[in-house]
């Protein structure tokens, strides 16, 4: 019936006193939907916390967009006015400036008539001799510009010409005695050209042109308008030029006339066009057996019968069998140089005989000891055999 003394009061722990569904009920928003009329019935509509923020959050981002929206379409509303007012002004003046514009041409038109009606008959006939006169000044100008285009175009042809003839004696110097004389030619050239009455002339050159001729050159400064001096200096100075090339190209050609005998007679030529299937300088032996040999020429590897031609002129000094060379050709060509075609089917020139540069002379064999039809060329300096290949510089065409 009575507690002990020690005995210890039952206490209910705190979680049970807290109400755990009230608790829950935190999580929730509670909405009172409440109808107008007194018959309808009350409802309770119970949303989760974190939907409706998201509600409230996105609603407020829907209005501040479309707010955005709202004042960007104002702003540019605004600005497509002031934009239409500029244009609709702007217009106003062109009108205007052009209303302007053609009454003061109108003015101007009118005046030039009362000028003209106030011109005396004698005026009006000076007026028109001096058109009449400026025609014919016009037309001497352009007979002066038609005969320097026809000078520039005889200067440049000289000059393409020789540069012509020069690359291509430039390319046989290697022949000593052309070399000397395309030494002298270009002395004679030089003092020709110091000595001009070029450099007496003065440097008045027509404008407003960009290409050379020869050694004068229009220079490229801004337009303007060419007078008659200013052509009849160009003239002056294009035709001492012309004189100056007719006398570069008469030296020209002495000197080329001097160089012809010995390009014709020196061998640059091609005996036949093949490949080359054994150079000059030491080789295996071609025909077995190991060691090697000493080729003295080159052999140019091509079909039985195929022409020789001479590589240049000069005087056929053998013809006949040689060893191990077979059936030979050697024609000497001055200066210490002879030439030597080899294993030929065929000798068609004898001994004593002049051939020309291009003259065939033979036809390729097998003659001799060869391992197949081919020539073996040969060029003798002063009685020992050199490598032809700085010699042949052109092809027979």
């Amino acid at each position: 019936m009575f507690r002990g003394y020690n005995a210890r009061p039952s206490v209910k722990k705190v979680s049970a006193l807290v109400d755990k569904r009230s608790h829950k009920q935190r999580k929730y928003i509670s909405l009172m939907l409440v109808p107008s009329y007194s018959s309808g019935k009350t409802r309770s509509l119970r949303i989760p916390r974190v939907v409706f923020y998201c509600i409230i959050a996105a609603i407020i981002t829907v209005a501040t967009i479309t707010t955005g929206f709202y004042l960007r379409g104002e702003r540019f509303a605004e600005q497509y006015r002031d934009t239409r007012v500029y244009l609709e002004d702007t217009q106003e003046y062109l009108e205007l400036f052009q209303q302007q514009t053609e009454e003061e041409q109108q003015r101007l038109m009118d005046e030039s008539l009362e000028l003209e009606e106030q011109l005396t008959e004698q005026e009006r006939m000076a007026r028109i001799e001096q058109n009449l006169l400026r025609q014919q000044q016009q037309n001497a100008l352009n007979d002066l510009q038609y005969q320097i285009d026809e000078l520039e175009d005889m200067i440049r042809e000289f000059d393409q010409r020789q540069q012509s003839i020069i690359d291509g004696i430039s390319t046989r110097t290697i022949i000593p005695a052309v070399a000397t004389l395309f030494d002298t030619m270009q002395e004679s050239r030089a003092a020709l050209i110091y000595y001009s009455i070029l450099w007496d002339l003065p440097q008045r050159q027509s404008r407003n042109s960009e290409y050379e001729v020869g050694f004068t050159a229009f220079s490229s400064e801004p337009f303007v308008p060419i007078t008659e001096a200013d052509l009849l200096a160009r003239l002056e100075l294009l035709t001492a030029e012309l004189e100056l090339q007719i006398l570069l190209m008469d030296d020209l050609q002495s000197y080329r006339e001097r160089m012809d005998p010995h390009l014709r007679n020196f061998p640059t030529l091609w005996p036949i066009t093949a490949q080359i299937s054994s150079p000059f300088g030491w080789r295996s032996n071609p025909m077995g057996g190991g060691g090697g040999e000493f080729h003295s020429g080159i052999d140019l590897r091509s079909p039985s019968g195929t022409p020789i031609r001479a590589a240049g002129g000069g005087t056929v000094t053998f013809v006949g069998w040689r060893g191990g060379y077979g059936q030979v050709v050697i024609i000497n060509h001055g200066s210490g140089i002879q030439t030597l075609y080899a294993h030929n089917s065929v000798n068609l020139v004898t001994e004593g005989q002049r051939v020309e540069r291009g003259d065939i002379i033979a036809r390729v064999g097998t003659t001799g000891r060869t391992t197949g039809a081919h020539l073996h060329f040969e060029v003798i300096l002063n009685g020992t055999a050199v490598n032809p290949r700085p010699y042949m510089l052109e092809h027979w065409n």
